[in-house]
C-alpha cells in the first residue's frame, strides 16, 4: 500500500498580511531611532572626503580660502592598512579551531573510534584513560580537518574566485574605521557544479554534482537597521536589512522555492511602479558624489529583510512546520516584505549563539550601540587643521603681491590704474604742493605665516596623539630615530611598538573572528557531508598575537630551541616548532616544510645512513684494537722466546675480551709481566734469581 504524501500548509492570507503590517511598523521605528546616528555618519563621510558641513560653510565668506587638508582621510587610509597587516599577517592566520578538552561525540563516532582501536590492539582491554586518550586524539584530528575545510572555503566566500575573505574582511573594517560598524552578512549557502571524485574497489570514478558552499556578503551600514533599545547585538529582538531591486531582480525572486513567488508576481501586477523612494541620507549622498540629478524614485522596488524572533503562530500561518508546543512562543526565523506583504518567512536554521549578521565595531562605548569610528576622534584637530590653514591662505594671499594707495586725483586721465605690470610708468600731472605728494603709495601688511605653521603643525600633533597614527604608523620612517633604523628588526621593533596602541581594536576584531568562524563550523555540521570533519571543537582567534613584533617573537623561538634539554624536548613537538620559526619570519611554510610521509622517508634514510656509519666506526674500531694488542704481543713475544701454548692462549682471550668491551682492569691481569723464574744454585748455597743476583 503506497504511503500518503504529506501535504503543504496551508496559509493563513490574513495572518501572513497581520504579519507584515507588524514588522513594517517595527522597521519604521527602527529608522526613526537610527535618524541621529545617520546625521552623525554624513559628518563622518564629509570629514574623509575634504568637505565642509553646510553650517560651518555658510559662515565662510565667498571671496575667503575654502581649503580642507584631508588630514581624516590619511588617518582612516593608515589605520584600515596597520588594521589588515596586523589582522593578516603573511604567514600566519588570525583564526583556528582547536578540540575541547572534554570532547563528546555522538554515539555512532564513539563506537567508530572504539572499533578502530579494537582493531589496532586485539588483545587488549580498554581503559578509562585510554579512551580518553583516544577521544581527544580524535576531536584533534577532526579539528584539523575542519580547518583544512573552512580555509578552503574562504578562498571564495564572497560567492566568486575573486572575493575571498581578505577581500570582504577589508571592507568592513574601512566601514568600521569610518563609520563604527562593519557588518558581514552570513553564511549563506550556494550550489556550484563542480567535479567531485570517489575511491571504489573498482577505481577512481570522477563526476559532476551540485556541491553546497557557504558564501558572505559585506553590508552596508546605511542599508542594517539594529534594534538600537538593546545594550549589546546579542540582546536585540531583531534586526532588519533593506534592499533595493530592479524590477528584473525581484522577479527572478519569485523562482526560488523559498520565496512566495505568487505573492511576489501579485505585488508586481498591481505595482507598475517601483515602491523605492529615497531616504534623507540617501539624497545627501547623492549630492555628496555630485549625482543629484539622478532619479530613481518609481524606479526600483525596496524590499526589507528581518531576522529575529517571530511567534510560531505566525510562521505556521505562513506555511511553516511549527510544533503544536511552540505556537505561543517566539521562534527565530527570517521574514522578507515589500511594503507590508510578507514574500518569505523561514525558520532560522542555525542554532542558538549563532549570528546571521556579524558586526564589527571601531570603538564601543556606553551610549551608542553601533560605536564610533575614527572621524569623530579627531575632528576638533581636523577642523583647528582647516582653520589655520584658510587663515595661512588669506594672510599669505593679502602678503605675497603689492598692496597699492592710489590718488587719481594726481594722475593723468589716461593713465591705466586697472594693474601692476613690470616696467610701468605712472604719469601724473599737477605742480605745486601736490607735486610733492606722491600719487601711488605702497601699503605694508604683516605677515603671519611662521605663527598661523605653528598652529597648523600644533594641531597636526593633537590629531596624532588622539588617533595613535603618527607617521611611523602611517609607514613614514623620515622622524623616526636613526639608529634603530640601521637593521631591518629594528625597524619592525618600532612598527611593533606602534602597533601596541590597537591592542583594544584587534580585541574587538576578534569577537568578529570568533563569530565569523563559529558559523562557518555550524554551517558544516549541517550541510557538509563530510562525517570525518564533525567533532567536538571550537574556533579561536589569533588577532592579538601579530601585536608582538615578530623579531621578538623570532629570537624567543630561536632561544628556545637552542636551550632545549634532551629531556625537555619530548615535550615539544618539534614540527610545531619549526613551523612557528618559518612562519615568523614571512617565509612560506607551505613550500619548506615537507609532508609527514616525506619527513618518514627522510628520517628512514638519515636513520639507515647513521646506522651504516656507526658499524663502520665499529668495525674500524676493532681493527685498530687488533691491530695494537697484535703489536704490543708481537713486542713482547720477541723480548720472551719461551712462550709456550697457554700463553698464545692468553693472548686470544685478551683479544677477544677487548673487542667485547670487557674491564680494563680484568685485562691487567692478562697482560702483567710474569715474574722472573727462581733457578737453585749447585750446593745448596741460595738462589739466583734471573737477573742473576743472589736471593737470601
Amino acid at each position: 500500500m503506497a504511503t500518503a504524501q504529506p501535504q503543504p500548509l496551508k496559509i493563513d492570507e490574513a495572518a501572513v498580511k497581520a504579519l507584515g503590517t507588524r514588522l513594517r511598523a517595527r522597521f519604521t521605528e527602527f529608522k526613526r531611532e537610527r535618524r541621529e546616528i545617520e546625521v552623525q555618519w554624513m559628518r563622518n563621510l564629509r570629514q574623509f572626503l575634504g568637505q565642509y558641513d553646510p553650517e560651518i560653510l555658510e559662515k565662510i565668506e565667498q571671496d575667503r580660502s575654502r581649503a580642507y587638508p584631508k588630514l581624516t582621510r590619511i588617518k582612516v587610509v593608515s589605520m584600515v592598512s596597520r588594521l589588515m597587516s596586523l589582522l593578516f599577517p603573511t604567514s600566519e592566520k588570525n583564526w583556528g579551531l582547536q578540540a575541547s578538552k572534554s570532547p563528546t561525540f555522538a554515539a555512532h563516532t564513539v563506537q567508530q573510534i572504539l572499533d578502530v582501536w579494537a582493531s589496532q590492539n586485539p588483545e587488549g582491554q580498554i581503559t578509562k584513560k585510554e579512551l580518553d586518550r583516544i577521544l581527544k586524539k580524535a576531536a584533534s584530528v577532526m579539528a584539523e580537518k575542519m580547518e583544512e575545510e573552512i580555509d578552503d572555503q574562504l578562498m571564495d566566500i564572497g560567492g566568486t574566485a575573486a572575493l575571498d575573505y581578505i577581500a570582504l574582511v577589508r571592507k568592513v573594517v574601512f566601514s568600521a574605521v569610518l563609520y563604527g560598524p562593519g557588518i558581514l552578512k552570513g553564511p549563506m549557502t550556494i550550489s556550484r557544479r563542480q567535479g567531485v571524485y570517489q575511491i571504489t574497489p573498482q577505481g577512481v570514478i570522477v563526476s559532476e554534482e551540485d556541491v553546497l558552499r557557504p558564501y558572505f556578503e559585506p553590508v552596508s551600514c546605511w542599508d542594517y537597521y539594529p534594534d538600537l533599545a538593546a545594550k549589546a547585538f546579542v540582546q536585540m529582538d531583531g534586526q532588519f536589512q533593506r534592499h533595493v531591486f530592479s524590477r528584473h531582480q525581484l522577479r527572478k525572486l519569485a523562482d526560488r522555492k523559498d520565496f512566495l513567488g505568487d505573492n511576489i508576481k501579485k505585488y508586481l501586477e498591481t505595482h507598475r511602479e517601483g515602491n523605492y523612494r529615497r531616504e534623507t541620507y540617501e539624497g545627501e549622498l547623492k549630492t555628496l558624489g555630485g549625482q543629484n540629478n539622478v532619479k530613481d524614485n518609481g524606479r526600483k522596488f525596496e524590499a526589507v529583510e528581518y531576522w529575529g524572533f517571530v511567534y510560531g503562530h505566525e510562521l505556521r500561518a505562513a506555511g511553516l512546520e511549527i510544533s503544536d508546543n511552540k505556537l505561543s512562543d517566539e521562534v527565530r526565523a527570517t521574514v522578507w516584505m515589500i511594503d507590508d506583504e510578507v514574500i518569505k518567512a523561514g525558520v532560522d536554521p542555525f542554532p542558538d549563539g549563532v549570528q546571521m549578521y556579524h558586526q564589527f565595531v571601531f570603538e564601543e562605548d556606553e551610549v551608542n550601540l553601533m560605536g564610533s569610528g575614527l572621524p569623530p576622534i579627531c575632528r576638533d584637530s581636523q577642523l583647528g587643521v582647516c582653520a589655520s590653514t584658510r587663515m595661512l591662505v588669506d594672510n599669505a594671499s593679502v602678503t605675497c603681491g603689492p598692496q597699492l594707495e592710489v590718488n587719481v586725483d594726481l594722475l593723468r586721465m589716461d593713465q591705466d590704474t586697472k594693474g601692476v605690470k613690470p616696467f610701468k610708468v605712472w604719469y601724473r600731472e599737477g605742480d605745486g604742493q601736490a607735486a610733492a605728494t606722491p600719487a601711488i603709495r605702497n601699503i605694508t601688511i604683516d605677515s603671519h605665516i611662521p605663527e598661523l605653521l605653528q598652529m597648523v603643525d600644533l594641531f597636526m600633533g593633537f590629531a596624532d596623539k588622539e588617533t595613535f597614527i603618527n607617521p611611523v604608523t602611517g609607514g613614514d620612517m623620515e622622524n623616526s630615530p636613526s639608529e634603530p633604523m640601521r637593521t631591518s628588526s629594528g625597524a619592525s621593533m618600532i612598527l611593533g611598538n606602534a602597533a601596541l596602541p590597537f591592542r583594544d581594536i584587534v580585541r574587538n576584531f576578534d569577537q568578529f573572528t570568533m563569530s565569523v568562524m563559529h558559523s562557518l563550523v555550524e554551517w558544516n555540521r549541517m550541510f557538509n557531508p563530510n562525517e570525518d570533519i564533525k567533532g567536538d571543537l571550537q574556533p579561536i582567534a589569533r588577532g592579538a598575537t601579530s601585536l608582538i613584533a615578530k623579531e621578538v617573537r623570532a629570537m624567543a623561538l630561536d632561544n628556545l630551541a637552542t636551550t632545549l634539554r634532551d629531556d625537555e624536548a619530548v615535550y615539544v613537538d618539534m614540527k610545531e616548532l619549526a613551523k612557528a620559526r618559518i612562519s615568523v619570519r614571512d617565509l612560506p611554510t607551505e613550500r619548506l616544510l615537507l609532508s609527514d610521509d616525506e619527513v618518514k622517508k627522510k628520517q628512514d634514510s638519515q636513520s639507515q645512513r647513521a646506522q651504516q656509519e656507526q658499524e663502520m666506526q665499529d668495525e674500524t674500531v676493532r681493527a685498530n684494537i687488533r691491530k695494537v694488542l697484535a703489536d704490543a704481543f708481537k713486542a713482547t713475544s720477541q723480548a720472551k722466546k719461551n712462550l709456550d701454548g697457554a700463553d698464545a692462549t692468553v693472548f686470544n682471550a685478551v683479544l677477544s675480551a677487548l673487542e667485547k668491551g670487557m674491564n680494563p682492569d680484568v685485562i691487567k691481569g692478562f697482560t702483567q709481566e710474569p715474574p722472573a723464574p727462581v733457578v737453585q744454585q749447585p750446593g745448596g748455597g741460595g738462589t739466583v734469581d734471573g737477573q742473576g743476583m743472589a736471593v737470601g
